[in-house]
């Protein structure tokens, strides 16, 4: 049986249409689950919550950073990113008051990424909570080298500076 000449060229155009269509979908759909993965894992976190108030007795300000689940910074190399975890490592030794936990989270975070300049601010944290206030202080100077861009960081470092002088005298 011959078909004629004009139905095998419409039963053509129909598979070249439904193949280009497919490709199409394909395509689309492709470029929605990218998007997707991107928007699901290229989250900015929330910056740190720093909190101030005053001593009752003293009237000396005194800072509070509250404890978050999502991480501080978004790394962007391998090095960054295995400091960033030690760093968030850190926090949850530092806020249970393990300090000397913390305290090694904090040196291993800073020997991986030394312009880890957050890293350097909890370290003069904790060794401040653990009574080392000039080595805190030494401490802090490099943080604030580090993090001179950050409004925010620095005024956390210059009430951590403050905390330090009053305790040290």
């Amino acid at each position: 049986m011959r078909t004629s000449s004009r139905a095998g060229s419409v039963e053509k155009n129909f598979w070249k249409i439904a193949c280009a269509t497919t490709c199409v979908l394909l395509f689309f759909s492709s470029c929605m689950m990218g998007a997707m993965h991107k928007r699901s894992t290229h989250k900015k976190p929330a910056p740190a919550k720093v909190e101030h108030e005053r001593a009752p007795e003293t009237g000396a300000r005194k800072e509070i950073i509250r404890t978050e689940s999502k991480p501080i910074t978004l790394a962007a190399t391998p090095k960054a990113k295995a400091s960033s975890t030690l760093l968030e490592d850190g926090r949850r030794e530092f806020a249970q008051e393990n300090f000397e936990a913390a305290e090694r989270s904090f040196q291993e975070a800073i020997n991986i990424d030394p312009a880890n300049g957050i890293a350097y601010y909890y370290l003069a944290k904790t060794k401040y909570a653990q009574g080392q206030f000039e080595q805190a202080s030494g401490v802090l100077d490099k943080a604030e080298e580090l993090l001179a861009g950050s409004k925010e960081w620095m005024e956390a470092i210059s009430i951590l500076r403050e905390m330090i002088s009053h305790a040290a005298n």
